[in-house]
């Protein structure tokens, strides 16, 4: 998923979810056709950067399947949620497309997804190949959901110029702590990263906070996924108290968080201006960076080949500093769904099922366009990098580690709006963290259905 794409997730219309009653949904079929005995699945995706490398795995696919052409659907992340919802309702969605979790939950509750198990127990298919935090992400009641495509975690980008002229490494970088007292060593090193058009630092007298040439950090999420929720979990906050339960962003240890990323603004002055990446309008991260506003960003891993358009091999990849509780960081994946009203549910699940196989996914990765489902495969994806000049096990290793899975609730669509409203007030300093968190926990919360 793009850097834009996350941004404007909390401007989904979350009415359309509403369209689609349960029944109506899975019976009838989706709006593909089929002639001489051959079958044409439609397969929906958003990101333009994958559709290389995922028409190269189709073209494998139907070599192997001569009766069945798919046919790729893609529709920008602004278009496409909205778009699926309606032809859910109207029983033409496609038969294979991508998922998220953070809407998930609500195709699950609308009956609108194939459950996957029978045809795992009828292929004997060994899921055990894939990450199991990542399969049981797409779990409900015993029931599968969809076949892990991808997974994603945030980490650090950084400016391979700024950072030596600062007399920072990678290795220094990923080796960084907060507190919650005076910032620990990352607040220190975001100073260095951090000049005046003067030449100051923020540590230094005569720093001018309100004219700024270079900041040491960026941030930037919709959501709190490349930001906060990195600093929550590295303090020991849970999101939920459970997997489809009730959120819990309101406790200390998720407020201190809150307040540390507003401090890196407001108080020690090192990271860029909310008026800048705020969204939906602001600049995204990859456009902080090439515009040189920023030494460092937060960003996923889906935006790499963002930093490699726009900075040319001129920026490197750390891992996240860590907090008082430790190392962590928000560990998120897609999946291919099979729609269940599709009028051919056997090919469509070949589909997905060879979109899922080590097969397919060798070919994704080779193009170096995200993760694969399968952990096996990382050390390739990794091997791709290293032939562009860049190493990316930073991610790798973050995955390894402490996570926090995307949360899993039937109230997304409620807390994408409020948050992103509540916590852009945060980021300018008009609301305080402990307000901003009370309302969208106690909304989103009500919200849960």
């Amino acid at each position: 998923m793009s850097a834009s794409s996350r941004r404007v997730l909390a401007a989904t219309a979350t009415g359309a979810l509403l369209l689609c009653l349960t029944t109506a949904c899975g019976s009838s079929g989706s709006d593909t056709s089929s002639s001489g005995g051959t079958v044409t699945l439609r397969y929906a995706i958003w990101d333009a950067v994958q559709e290389p490398a995922l028409q190269k795995s189709i073209s494998a696919f139907e070599k192997q399947h001569p009766n069945i052409k798919v046919k790729i659907e893609l529709n920008a992340w602004a278009q496409y949620w909205s778009k699926l919802q309606t032809q859910m309702a109207g029983r033409t969605a496609p038969d294979v497309f991508w998922d998220h979790v953070a809407y998930f939950p609500q195709f699950a509750q609308q009956n609108v997804l194939t459950d996957l198990t029978p045809y795992i127990k009828a292929d004997k298919l060994n899921t055990s190949v894939y990450d199991s935090k990542l399969l049981t992400g797409w779990q409900q009641d015993g029931k599968q959901y969809g076949l892990p495509k991808d997974w994603d975690t945030i980490a650090q980008i950084y400016n391979k110029a700024m950072l030596e002229k600062a007399g920072l490494t990678q290795d220094q970088l990923s080796g960084l702590s907060w507190n919650t007292t005076d910032g620990g060593s990352f607040v220190k090193a975001l100073q260095k990263l951090t000049v005046d058009d003067n030449g100051k630092h923020p540590n230094e007298p005569g720093f001018d906070s309100k004219h700024v040439k270079q900041y040491g950090l960026a941030l930037g999420s919709a959501n709190g996924q490349t930001d906060w929720w990195d600093a929550a979990v590295q303090n020991g906050c849970k999101l939920q108290d459970k997997a489809w339960g009730k959120w819990t962003i309101n406790q200390p240890s998720c407020v201190q968080a809150i307040q540390f990323v507003q401090d890196l603004r407001l108080k020690y002055h090192v990271a860029v201006p909310a008026s800048v990446t705020n969204p939906p309008s602001g600049a995204s991260l990859p456009q902080v960076m090439a515009r040189k506003q920023a030494a460092v960003v937060w960003d996923g891993s889906w935006d790499l080949n963002a930093y490699q358009s726009s900075m040319k091999g001129n920026f490197g990849v750390a891992e996240l500093p860590s907090g008082p509780a430790g190392k962590g960081t928000v560990y998120n994946g897609l999946s291919n769904a099979l729609y269940a009203g599709s009028k051919h549910p056997k090919e469509a699940w070949e589909l997905v099922k060879w979109l899922g196989s080590e097969e397919s996914q060798k070919i994704i990765v080779s193009e170096g366009s995200v993760w694969p489902g399968i952990p096996t495969l990382n050390k390739d994806y990794v091997a791709v990098w290293q032939q562009r000049g860049v190493d990316v096990s930073a991610f790798s290793k973050e995955a390894e580690g402490t996570t926090v899975g995307y949360p899993l609730t039937t109230s997304s669509a409620t807390y994408n709006v409020k948050v992103q409203d509540a916590f852009n007030q945060v980021w300018l300093g008009q609301q305080t963290p402990k307000a901003a968190a009370d309302s969208v926990n106690e909304e989103s919360n009500a919200a849960i259905k």
